[in-house]
């Protein structure tokens, strides 16, 4: 694609894509600068214009200061942004400043999350106590045994439920109905999805959380990343949308 740009007042090009990134390294042009190509309507800043385009290599990422796409192993990458080696003291500096940057992730706080777990907590109580009823009423008329088998068979299959209901809605929609209510989501550091293994270990890992007197989840509350025991266990982190 053909490519013009502003120079001293002027317009310059045509260039290519690969020499409008040249320019970009080189810094005789800046993510500021007024760039136009065939299917734009006007002159739009370099970073406004490119931010819908997509990376000609999928393995690519995009730079969050200057908009650029570079291989994923030429980039840093902080709280969930990718920042080329050019960019990263202005993108630094506005960090420092506590400027919004572009691509950074927001975490999810304490008590958000805690009305998340909430609300699963309580779809998770219902479908569970639906259970219970359906096993123990037919099983409770067999007299002790029966209820000690009853209780055996609830308790597995209250476990499968709720490894099943985490499992699948974070390997799917990376959140659980809880985290879809309060806007929230499961990602890994870089704000890539989580797959369906990554979610039932991060289930299990939760539990362990919940065993030590719940203080796997007040680690949230103190930590820089809002993580919990289980987010650290697997690596994961919980943002807002």
């Amino acid at each position: 694609m053909d490519w013009y740009y502003e120079k001293d007042g002027q317009q310059a090009g045509p260039v290519g894509d690969p020499e409008l990134q040249s320019l970009l390294r080189s810094g005789r042009i800046s993510p500021a600068t007024l760039v136009w190509n065939q299917t734009m309507a006007s002159w739009e800043p370099y970073s406004k214009a490119i931010s819908g385009a997509a990376p000609s290599d999928p393995s690519q990422v995009r730079c969050a200061e200057c908009g650029m796409f570079f291989p994923r192993g030429d980039v840093i990458s902080y709280s969930g942004a990718f920042v080329c080696a050019a960019c990263k003291p202005a993108f630094f500096q506005k960090v420092k400043e506590g400027v919004a940057v572009g691509g950074m992730l927001e975490y999810g706080g304490f008590w958000i999350r805690f009305l998340a777990k909430l609300i699963d907590g309580v779809i998770l109580w219902i479908a569970n106590t639906a259970v219970n009823f359906a096993v123990m009423m037919p099983l409770g008329a067999l007299g002790s045994r029966g209820q000690f088998g009853g209780l055996m068979i609830t308790y597995a299959v209250n476990i499968t439920i709720g490894a099943s209901y985490v499992t699948f809605f974070l390997g799917k929609y990376g959140a659980t109905p809880g985290k879809m209510a309060t806007r929230l989501r499961v990602v890994r550091p870089d704000g890539s999805p989580i797959t369906y293994m990554r979610a039932l270990g991060r289930h299990f890992a939760e539990i362990l959380s919940s065993m030590i007197l719940l203080i796997g989840y007040i680690m949230a509350a103190f930590d820089d990343e809002r993580r919990t025991l289980h987010d650290r266990i697997c690596d994961t982190r919980v943002i807002r949308l």
